[in-house]
């Protein structure tokens, strides 16, 4: 039984390093203990598929099941759920600073899901005794330190979050184009 912690999407349309930021990503959730440094078969990747479509469109979908045991735990086990889905993505090339950079242009949408598991390892569920006792020991006895670790997990996918939307920010290309007077224009005396 998974109770969730978090759950939001992060949306972008416009130009980006699709491939920067999922190698960012890769590396980070390795970083944070939520996939092994290993050989990238051991990447807990199930399922990625490349759509290609008239015109130089392409479709991809990719779904990343993260799993974490914090602090060597013996009875929490945190899950994340990445979904990625890019929509009408186009290879385009843009000069930044001198430099010819290819990037995608298009929409990707990012739902992140993060879920808290309880006795992940069935210690207390499958054994005779114990499993009667289950509900109460995390719900009554492990109450506050359930909630310590729904809000921890809660904080790493927000951190996720900012990554993500802060990647999107430093990317070149990707910036609002800025402007010296707002919507209206201004008024007052001397105009």
């Amino acid at each position: 039984m998974a109770i969730l912690a978090a759950q939001f999407r992060v949306k972008n349309k416009g130009t980006f390093d699709l491939k920067g930021l999922y190698e960012y990503l890769h590396l980070l959730v390795v970083e944070e203990g939520y996939a092994h440094g290993g050989s990238d078969p051991e990447f807990p990747e199930t399922f990625h598929s490349q759509h290609e479509f008239g015109k130089g469109l392409k479709e991809h979908i990719v779904w990343w099941r993260l799993e974490k045991v914090p602090n060597d735990s013996t009875y929490y086990k945190y899950e994340i759920d990445l979904d990625w889905r890019s929509v009408a993505i186009r290879d385009v090339e843009v000069v930044y600073q001198g430099k010819k950079l290819k990037l995608a242009n298009g929409e990707l949408e990012i739902n992140i899901l993060a879920r808290v598991v309880p006795d992940y390892a069935g210690t207390w569920s499958k054994h005779w005794l114990l499993k009667h006792f289950n509900k109460l020991y995390w719900k009554v006895i492990m109450k506050s330190n359930f909630e310590k670790h729904k809000l921890e997990l809660y904080r790493e996918a927000y951190r996720l979050q900012e990554t993500i939307k802060n990647y999107w920010k430093l990317m070149p290309g990707t910036e609002e184009p800025e402007h010296d007077a707002g919507f209206w224009p201004q008024e007052g005396i001397g105009e």
